[in-house]
């Protein structure tokens, strides 16, 4: 489906990311469908906590070392 630029612009200025507008582009959503996103966005976050404060050192396209702050 094509947005217009109008439409562009409104979810830019409301901050909708991608998966919000896909959720709100789905006419209907089961409680298991639901609950399927609720618990990938979840575990979303928590890797993302994990992943806080991690760095890699790289050099001439290898990982050389990996480590948390």
């Amino acid at each position: 489906m094509k947005i217009t630029n109008r439409a562009q612009k409104r979810i830019a200025q409301e901050g909708l990311p991608k998966i919000i507008m896909d959720i709100i582009m789905r006419p209907f959503l089961s409680k298991r469908e639901r609950q399927a996103i609720v618990t990938e966005l979840k575990r979303a976050i928590q890797m993302l906590d994990k992943a806080k404060g991690g760095n890699v050192i790289i050099c001439d396209d290898r990982i050389l070392t990996v480590y948390k702050n």
